[in-house]
């Protein structure tokens, strides 16, 4: 699969019935509209609704995403712990 066809899964709340799903969508598009502070459309096929995503739902998908990368492999370089000394 192509690095742009890759999907970001999340879960979202269906605003007429509340249940709960996994979305997907491109993860090239969600990076996106994070980085850019753009609006992301939601959709639950349980009630054939979309809307778009509010300030928590945006604030929950940034902290669901989050968590995804730091289980990826990182390519940082550790940082050594500071040494501290009692004064």
């Amino acid at each position: 699969m192509p690095q742009d066809e890759r999907l970001a899964r999340f879960p979202v709340s269906c605003p007429t019935c509340r249940k709960e799903v996994l979305a997907e969508y491109r993860q090239a598009d969600v990076i996106g509209a994070l980085v850019n502070d753009r609006p992301i459309q939601l959709y639950a096929p349980c009630c054939d609704v979309s809307w778009t995503a509010s300030y928590i739902e945006m604030q929950q998908i940034r902290a669901h995403f989050g968590a995804v990368r730091l289980d990826a492999p990182s390519r940082a370089q550790p940082i050594k712990p500071r040494e501290t000394t009692d004064d």
